[in-house]
């Protein structure tokens, strides 16, 4: 706490005045990440405009957000790993609980209106698109720069690329068949 003080400029004491332990400082840093990520973020996908332009929205924002707080969400992902019963509070019975459920949500008003096939399962689009931007926040070091991933170089190109395979898929388009298919 004393390192903590100091690097705010401020008395141990006034630390301990606002939060009357470390776990309370550490629950209100990941709470504050968890909300600000609620306000900035969230409402991207609530457009009514097209899936995909809201999808590349809100994962270029995650991926800038994710930047911005790397500590923090090293932080977070501590406690997600860890998975002990303060942890399970901290992130599954709160904000950020609340949060994913926001995505998903979102995603389910999409099929609702008929933009988002309905066979497709909400909170796995919701978990790939927020862990991919997570792991690439992670590893950005390396993972910029490997050949097969250049599509991460930037922000805008990963969310873009996310974005389309996430609302397209993998599967082929149909078209007409060139000579070299047949």
């Amino acid at each position: 706490m004393a390192d903590i003080a100091a690097a705010a400029g401020v008395s141990k004491a006034t630390v301990f005045h606002h939060f009357r332990s470390k776990r309370l400082l550490y629950e209100s840093l990941i709470g504050d990440a968890v909300t600000g990520f609620r306000e900035q973020i969230v409402p991207l996908l609530d457009a009514e405009g097209e899936p995909e332009a809201g999808l590349r929205s809100f994962a270029a924002a995650h991926v800038e957000r994710l930047s911005q707080l790397r500590g923090t969400m090293r932080l977070v992902l501590r406690e997600m790993l860890e998975g002990s019963p303060d942890s399970v509070r901290v992130l599954s019975g709160g904000e950020m609980a609340r949060n994913f459920a926001l995505v998903v949500d979102a995603l389910r008003r999409a099929q609702a209106r008929g933009k988002v096939r309905p066979d497709a399962d909400a909170g796995l689009a919701a978990f790939v698109l927020m862990c991919t931007s997570w792991f690439l926040c992670q590893t950005a070091a390396m993972t910029r720069r490997h050949p097969d991933l250049a599509v991460t170089a930037t922000a805008d190109g990963y969310a873009a690329e996310l974005a389309r395979l996430l609302y397209h898929g993998l599967e082929p388009r149909p078209g007409p068949v060139t000579r070299d298919q047949q």
